[in-house]
């Protein structure tokens, strides 16, 4: 998928929906900025843009990137990751990808 394109910024948009209801840091409710998430979105939507399926694995390997220990092993997924894991998937089954208007829905 074109990163330029309005199905992606729609992408964005609908994992940033997710990461900030998930809220798998515990932030947002301590009043953290609409983007706190932003890192992790853009590693979640280039991942999903260029064909990959979001796993509990993948979404454990993007939490640890930005908030783990880089010299510590990754820890194994959450229950709360492999929920967002799925959600993540309902975007991927839910859209076309790259039909032009067909961007992703979050249900």
């Amino acid at each position: 998928m074109d990163t330029s394109t309005p199905d992606f910024a729609e992408l964005r948009e609908a994992i940033t929906r997710l990461l900030s209801a998930y809220d798998l840091s515990g932030v947002m409710e301590h009043g953290a900025p609409a983007d706190e998430y932003d890192p992790e979105m853009e590693d979640l939507a280039r991942f999903m843009a260029a064909g990959g399926t979001v796993t509990p694995d993948v979404v454990a390997t993007v939490w640890h990137k930005w908030f783990g220990n880089p010299a510590e092993a990754r820890p194994e997924p959450t229950p709360a990751m492999a929920a967002l894991a799925a959600d993540l998937q309902g975007i991927e089954r839910s859209t076309d990808w790259p039909a032009p208007g067909n961007g992703p829905k979050v249900v």
